[in-house]
């Protein structure tokens, strides 16, 4: 069993030795005109936790209880966290509630940040907003672990890696490959707003 301050993060920026990636031409205008309804709006502001997934969710439930078929917003900024937390965020969101989310990115939607993002069917960034990919870590602080301890995190790590390249690319509208995305996080790539369109991981650049 492995400790609990050795799971893996997705919530540090390394953006010194990062690469940005243009996949091709885009047209970051606006297709259509956006409104969001204030009463509707739901906010995931802060690092991925199991507690701000609670918090949001009884949110979200709460809108859906007073119409269940209107649509919700959720603004997302986060640094990120633990790619688990993020993934079941984002399973019980598009598998169990099943809410009519709208997401839009804001500022830094990074690591598992990215997941909370993907969660909606619609999804939008505002003209500032990066969104940094990179490959699995560990915490490990003043621990001593065995080399069969460090192959089973080396194992988790790598399936976590392929679980949020699937995400990622189950959501690009067709337009990215696991091995894709596993490219991407492997080169700490900075996506821009007219990236994330390019690639289908965004409908639209908010003005």
């Amino acid at each position: 069993m492995l400790a609990c301050e050795a799971k893996d993060h997705y919530d540090h920026r390394v953006k010194k030795n990062s690469t940005i990636s243009i996949p091709t031409p885009f047209d970051a205008s606006i297709t259509g005109t956006v409104t969001f309804d204030r009463n509707r709006t739901v906010r995931y502001i802060g690092p991925v936790t199991r507690a701000m997934n609670e918090r949001v969710l009884s949110l979200i439930e709460k809108q859906m209880d007073a119409d269940p078929h209107a649509h919700i917003n959720l603004f997302v900024t986060s640094t990120g966290g633990p790619t688990g937390s993020a993934m079941s965020f984002y399973d019980t969101v598009r598998h169990v509630v099943r809410p009519n989310l709208v997401t839009i990115g804001s500022g830094d939607v990074d690591s598992s940040g990215i997941l909370i993002f993907l969660s909606g069917e619609r999804r939008y960034v505002t003209a500032r907003t990066t969104l940094l990919l990179h490959p699995a870590g560990r915490m490990f602080g003043n621990q001593r672990y065995t080399t069969g301890e460090m192959e089973a995190m080396l194992a988790e790590d790598t399936l976590k890696d392929m679980q949020y390249a699937s995400v990622l690319a189950d959501n690009s509208r067709g337009r990215l490959s696991v091995n894709d995305v596993l490219s991407l996080m492997r080169k700490h790539t900075i996506l821009a707003p007219g990236d994330l369109v390019a690639y289908g991981l965004a409908d639209e650049i908010l003005p």
